[in-house]
């Protein structure tokens, strides 16, 4: 499936980030101040650890145009692009953790698009 590079990224921050704080002991009382005062070569480290795991899966997702909502697949749909459930599980979170879709292909249709005044007369 066609992702922005700004849904992966923020998908795999997300994910990345939650699973930190999830081997964090249930006691630590600033949970996300541990995270924040994280070097950021760790946090790299972290985030590509995960990206790793998902990047493929997600680009051998089916093609699904959603436009004002994640993309939903089925639990057979992410076995078959992630091969592990290990991968598919976090396939899925990466996924539910994205933003909101506006434009897969970012492009404004011919009635939305405005020419602005500096570029009118150029030809």
């Amino acid at each position: 499936m066609k992702f922005t590079e700004r849904e992966m990224t923020v998908g795999i921050d997300r994910v990345a980030e939650g699973l930190f704080l999830a081997t964090l002991p249930p006691w630590r009382k600033s949970k996300q101040a541990a995270w924040d005062l994280l070097p950021k070569f760790e946090k790299y480290q972290r985030k590509a650890a995960v990206g790793e795991a998902v990047i493929p899966a997600l680009i051998a997702l089916p093609e699904r145009p959603t436009v004002g909502a994640t993309p939903d697949f089925s639990k057979e749909e992410y076995a078959a692009a992630a091969g592990s459930k290990a991968a598919a599980r976090l396939t899925k979170l990466v996924v539910e953790a994205m933003p909101i879709r506006q434009d897969p292909d970012a492009l404004l249709g011919t009635d939305d698009f405005v020419v602005p005044d500096t570029l009118e007369g150029l030809d």
